[in-house]
């Protein structure tokens, strides 16, 4: 009495197959990377786009800690407490990074849910997910290009604008100090006038390449504020050591040696007590100062003096 007949309970087992037959076809005819795991983050399925894609095979990770694909595993430990909050509805696109068998770094658009039986009862998640390294990698280049001047590979004016607010909040946060350095060619319209665009082009990617490599990498930056006209962004500098390092670049562009092209260079100090903008008004005061003194020399603002070759001093601050 109450026992199911034999005939039935193989129906449904033989169903029950057919059903995992059906989701494993998927699994493996699936573009998308397919990933299950237990509740104890245990991976149990793993689709065939996962082992193309991730280029390790079903077996090898069959069992083991789905976290451990994660770049940073406590990002799949956020990503759970997220999924728990939102009472079951599961979490879509979220921009991860994961690392390949060979070391190599993935990002991939990860959609994750969980996975409960009839009753309710949690099973673990599921995850599905596409590779986008690619249009990553598109999105950083279009960043590049817009805030990157074309022609000599600095960064453009509207740029600068954002790196000299960003600058201007660091040395207020950590009490330090920021130069600015602003400079532009002398002669260079006669220069250009006589050799023709293509050689004042060259002449200005010249000047790029002495800032790029005059410059502290990854602390400094410079800037193609527009035609011939340059600056340098010097954050923990005060003045004098901005001139240190405005002398090494006027010095470079002297030696390029391109029909006497040089530079007229002014140099301001942020004043934390007044706007960034008036860094700029100063610097660019200072520049004109520069130029009215004949050119190929450094004048600081607030300062009479102005600083040629001989005279430029050692490094002091920055």
């Amino acid at each position: 009495m109450g026992e199911e007949p034999a005939g039935g309970l193989a129906a449904e087992v033989e169903r029950l197959r057919a059903e995992v037959d059906l989701l494993r076809a998927i699994l493996r005819c699936a573009g998308d990377i397919i990933v299950t795991a237990d509740t104890e983050g245990r991976i149990v399925e793993w689709s065939d786009a996962a082992e193309r894609l991730l280029g390790y095979r079903r077996a090898e990770v069959i069992g083991t800690p789905v976290a451990q694909l994660y770049e940073d595993p406590a990002v799949r430990a956020r990503l759970l407490e997220r999924l728990a909050a939102t009472g079951g509805e599961p979490l879509l696109d979220q921009e991860v990074r994961v690392r390949r068998k060979d070391g190599r770094s993935l990002w991939l658009s990860l959609s994750l849910a969980e996975l409960r039986d009839r009753q309710g009862r949690l099973l673990g998640t599921v995850g599905v997910a596409k590779d986008i390294t690619e249009r990553k990698r598109l999105e950083r280049e279009l960043r590049r290009l817009t805030r990157t001047d074309r022609l000599t590979g600095l960064y453009n004016q509207a740029h600068f604008f954002e790196r000299l607010e960003v600058e201007k909040e660091r040395a207020l946060r950590l009490e330090h100090q920021l130069a600015l350095v602003m400079f532009d060619l002398d002669r260079f319209k006669p220069y250009n006038d006589e050799h023709g665009h293509q050689a004042g082009d060259a002449a200005l990617r010249a000047v790029g390449g002495v800032i790029f490599r005059q410059i502290r990498k990854e602390v400094d930056s410079g800037f193609r504020y527009g035609g011939d006209e340059f600056c340098l962004l010097l954050p923990g500098t005060d003045a004098w050591g901005a001139l240190h390092s405005a002398e090494r670049v006027r010095a470079g562009i002297e030696a390029l040696g391109l029909g006497g092209i040089t530079a007229s260079m002014g140099i301001a100090a942020f004043d934390r007590e007044r706007p960034a903008q008036d860094l700029l008004a100063e610097a660019d005061e200072a520049m004109y100062g520069a130029k009215r003194a004949g050119g190929n020399c450094i004048a600081v603002h607030g300062s009479a003096r102005i600083y040629r070759a001989a005279a430029a001093p050692g490094a002091r601050g920055g």
